[in-house]
């Protein structure tokens, strides 16, 4: 039984694992309690309660800035995508959130004794390559990312994820031991037509693995990362915004998305 007199909202299903982390995480600002329509996300936080109809229904891939706060930020509205540009007011705010926001036990566990073995010499990577009827998948080249990749070290270890398996292959191929996988349902998917963490995936296995991948992430100190991908963006939260980020320029970017992507005050 709903309590009535509690501040409800409910996570909807239009954006993909991360985009409804933040929702999630912004929303515990504003609302007693947080629940959502999507089965994997209730499994991955059991504290967000699954339910069948929606309260209040809110998605939103920014993390709330009120206008009050934006003193604290020099340029913007908002704090997305700065990483380490990110004003400490809102790391020490939202970093609690985080913190606080309870993770299944059976996936801190597996994340903990997969990564017993690593040092801090693992380099993380992340490469979203967007569906190839996705807009953004023009900005798109695996060699991006190998020419960062290349800058360090080369017995250095990578953790790679990525949203397609096709991809995966790609890397192991390139720098063969280097590179470390979670072992997923995904990589079973040769034709790899299809993201484990998009709005589109009701499987919670799938949804899960992509959940571990960024929860692994979050783990090296160092992550090349997909640009405008809100996953590579919760790695670094959940990793408490230790990581130096490295972001490679996209393909083909026409730099009049900046307006939409960052919200000057002079805008």
């Amino acid at each position: 039984m709903i309590n009535q007199h509690k501040k409800i909202a409910t996570v909807k299903k239009q954006c993909g694992l991360s985009n409804r982390i933040k929702t999630i995480i912004s929303y515990l600002r504003l609302y007693d309690e947080i629940y959502t329509v999507v089965e994997a996300d209730s499994y991955i936080f059991p504290e967000i309660k699954l339910v069948n109809e929606s309260i209040n229904p809110i998605i939103d891939w920014r993390l709330h800035v009120f206008s009050e706060e934006e003193q604290y930020i020099e340029k913007y509205k908002t704090i997305d995508f700065l990483y380490e540009k990110t004003p400490q007011y809102f790391i020490d705010l939202y970093t609690k959130i985080f913190q606080n926001l309870k993770i299944n036990s059976d996936i801190v566990n597996y994340v903990n004794d997969f990564t017993e073995q690593w040092n801090s010499d693992v380099l993380g990577v992340h490469i979203r390559t967007w569906h190839s009827d996705y807009p953004r998948n023009a900005w798109h080249s695996n060699s991006l990312f190998e020419k960062e990749i290349d800058k360090f070290p080369s017995d250095k270890k990578i953790f790679l994820c990525s949203d397609n398996p096709q991809t995966i292959k790609y890397f192991k191929n390139k720098y063969s031991e280097r590179i470390i996988t979670h072992p997923q349902k995904l990589h079973e998917n040769s034709l790899g037509n299809f993201n484990y963490y998009d709005q589109h995936s009701n499987d919670v296995q799938l949804v899960t693995d992509g959940f571990i991948d960024c929860l692994l992430l979050s783990k090296c100190n160092t992550i090349i990362g997909t640009f405008c991908s809100t996953f590579t963006e919760v790695a670094w939260w959940f990793g408490g915004c230790k990581a130096k980020v490295i972001i490679p320029e996209p393909l083909n970017y026409d730099l009049n998305y900046n307006d939409h992507l960052f919200l000057r005050k002079d805008g």
